[in-house]
């Protein structure tokens, strides 16, 4: 902000005596400016369906500090990679602390990033040498994201030169967390890094005797100084499969689901929720006609089942069957079928179809994906031949045989 504009909203002594206070203070002269100050950058997650979430800017802003916690195996570390690998696209620069070494160079590529251009911390020891070293990092402004994975396996010194046998110090680990989340806030801020702490879920105890409740590692802080907190919890079940069908027709898991909810923001609005898909493969492509099947079938007999490669649906009320080998004419019958007579409370489903997406509660853009993957329908015989014409063209692994046969020579 210029000084002019400065100048408009503060008085001309006063704004000399304020100059020559911070000046015996050592206090920096941007530290005060007008308040339209410029517009922020943010930063995609590379995940659409968060990004949705966050508000206005479609991602995560420059300048501030994040918590991605959640389970086990939900996601965290991947959204991490996911994060990094949509900063290196734009030229930044980005770093990532594996204090739990938890980091896979095969997973992270999967996952867009550029290794080569990745500075990796491993190995530093304490969680106070951590917490000095990435200090440092974020002060030098010369990283754009720095992702640590994760701060709840930070561990204190004292914790580290005592014994199993020694009695520890109660409250250290949180203690230390509130010391460099205070410390980061205003880093971050001043350069423009964006800092996500990696953090796990425990159960602690809940407010009546014998109940449980879900805590995060390192006490209040988190929740006080971060600027934004996703919660990431895992899908179990079929609901949380990712299915394709193989070349045999049979059902083969290839990713995962998991939801995330917005606990705190500061740049939108808190307390949504949404679902996004983990591949556990470098295919991206997924089918959803196949996933809404393997979802109705998992139910049991109730809606859908498929025996000797036929999917069967039978009218409760009726007793009438509609059965076909294709998937795509199946689902169709039930697009067209009406909806059974004996339904829940509120369910206005006119069509089977749309009784069994309301019951398995598929809704929102994934229905949408559906039913046009529906519309579309099967690909035909020149799309296929087409498609492995192309893949021919493209593989460029092989040699010609006399190239072989010279080198053989």
């Amino acid at each position: 902000m210029s000084k002019d504009s400065l100048s408009d909203l503060i008085d001309k002594d006063q704004l000399r005596l304020l100059k020559q206070k911070m000046k015996a203070l050592g206090i920096d002269d941007k530290c005060i400016k007008a308040g339209d100050v410029e517009e922020l950058d943010f930063i995609s997650t590379g995940v659409f369906e968060v990004d949705s979430l966050l508000g206005a800017g479609m991602g995560i802003p420059s300048g501030t500090l994040i918590e991605f916690c959640g389970e086990s195996q939900s996601g965290k570390t991947w959204l991490g990679y996911k994060l990094i690998g949509q900063a290196q696209k734009i030229g930044k620069k980005c770093a990532f602390f594996n204090v739990e070494n938890s980091y896979y160079p095969q997973r992270a590529m999967s996952c867009g990033v550029n290794i080569n251009q990745l500075v990796l911390v491993e190995n530093v020891g304490s969680a106070e040498k951590y917490g000095e070293l990435l200090k440092y990092m974020v002060q030098t402004g010369e990283y754009a994201i720095i992702v640590v994975d994760s701060v709840s396996a930070m561990i204190p010194q004292d914790e580290l030169t005592k014994t199993l046998e020694q009695v520890q110090s109660i409250g250290l680990h949180a203690r230390f967390v509130k010391r460099l989340t205070k410390d980061l806030t205003a880093k971050t801020s001043e350069t423009g890094t964006i800092v996500v702490l990696i953090n796990q879920l425990y159960m602690g105890a809940g407010v009546m005797p014998g109940t449980f409740t879900k805590t995060a590692s390192g006490g209040n802080a988190m929740n006080y100084f971060t600027h934004m907190r996703l919660w990431i919890n895992k899908i179990n079940g079929a609901n949380g499969q990712v299915t394709k069908k193989d070349a045999e027709g049979k059902d083969v898991i290839i990713g995962g689901k998991s939801k995330v909810l917005v606990m705190k923001t500061r740049y939108g609005t808190p307390g949504l929720t949404g679902e996004f898909k983990i591949m556990f493969t470098d295919d991206e492509t997924t089918n959803p006609l196949d996933e809404f099947l393997y979802r109705a079938k998992a139910k049991g007999f109730e809606f859908i089942k498929e025996l000797r490669k036929k999917f069967i649906y039978i009218n409760g009320d009726t007793g009438e069957q509609i059965e076909s080998k294709d998937s795509y004419e199946f689902v169709n019958l039930l697009i067209s079928h009406p909806a059974p007579l004996k339904k829940t409370r509120g369910d206005e489903s006119k069509t089977v179809f749309e009784y069994i997406t309301g019951r398995l509660k598929i809704t929102g853009k994934p229905l949408e994906d559906l039913l046009v993957f529906i519309k579309k329908g099967p690909p035909s015989d020149l799309e296929n031949i087409s498609d492995s014409l192309d893949d021919d063209e493209e593989d460029d692994g092989g040699i010609s045989f006399d190239e072989a046969a010279k080198e053989m020579l």
